[in-house]
């Protein structure tokens, strides 16, 4: 994770040689992976499987944006057994993602989408390492010119030696540089 947030430091330092508009974010929020072996699980969003992600991102075109995502969710990780309870673990990951934003009234939408590297840590499925891609509905919803207040909703699915797919909620600061 440490090498993700030096990637990021490099990018924002380099940021004017792009000569475009960019933006940070921090956010936070909750967790739900998707099991198939539990229909009579309610389906909620967990506060207590946390997310903290920080992102940069950069206009391509006026409503087009690139943005660099690294987050972390705890959830409970490792291959569904109905023998094995699992155990939560972290998920790390790094995302390419591309924004399309949409003008409102009140501030703008974004639908994006993009791939990326998830690491696992802990839970019952051990350590690794593997591509996934993610997918997601933004709102922004500015508080001043430089300021404002972003939540976002993304689908995870990471192609481990099993399946895994998640959706976080998450909301934040928005900062224009």
């Amino acid at each position: 994770m440490k090498r993700a947030f030096i990637l990021i430091a490099i990018t924002l330092l380099a940021a004017p040689v792009f000569a475009q508009s960019s933006e940070v974010g921090f956010l936070l929020g909750g967790s739900k992976r998707f099991l198939s072996g539990n229909n009579d699980e309610k389906w909620r969003i967990s506060l207590s499987d946390s997310v903290r992600e920080f992102y940069y991102g950069y206009h391509l075109e006026p409503d087009t944006m690139l943005r660099i995502k690294a987050g972390d969710i705890e959830m409970p990780l490792g291959k569904e057994d109905k023998l094995i309870k699992l155990e939560k673990g972290r998920l790390q990951h790094v995302d390419l993602l591309i924004d399309y934003r949409f003008d409102e009234p009140w501030g703008a939408t974004g639908l994006f989408a993009g791939g990326g590297l998830y690491r696992q840590r802990g839970g019952t499925g051990g350590e690794g390492t593997d591509y996934g891609f993610s997918a997601g509905v933004n709102g922004d919803f500015p508080l001043s010119r430089r300021y404002g207040i972003v939540v976002e909703g993304t689908y995870h699915w990471v192609n481990y030696s099993y399946s895994l797919s998640a959706v976080t909620l998450t909301g934040g600061l928005r900062i224009k540089l």
